[in-house]
């Protein structure tokens, strides 16, 4: 893994899960994803699990295709990357501005 896009796309989602964990346990926020809120409901292993979960296939589906094909996912991950952060970014400010 030594291709920043890929390296982008991780360090957000781990900043997210963990960011994620840190306001819910201390009553700051809630998660607005239907799954992912039932998955805490569960326990956060099960949220933790699934998200990187998530994360180890869609990064190893694109590394192996990067070999075939590596503007298309230099641009695709770069595309994931800022629409999570985007989506980040705007759950929270709603989160914020709702009064949880």
């Amino acid at each position: 893994m030594r291709h920043k896009e890929t390296w982008g796309l991780c360090l957000l989602v781990i900043a997210d899960a963990l960011s994620t964990y840190w306001l819910i346990t201390r009553g700051y926020a809630t998660e607005f994803n239907p799954l992912m809120d039932w998955l805490i409901q569960l326990s956060w292993g099960a949220f933790f699990g699934v998200k990187f979960a998530v994360l180890a296939l869609a990064v190893g589906l694109a590394e192996w295709y990067r070999r075939r094909n590596p503007q298309f996912v230099r641009r695709w991950l770069r595309a994931g990357a800022l629409a999570y952060l985007t989506l980040w970014v705007v759950g929270a400010a709603v989160s914020s501005l709702a009064g949880w």
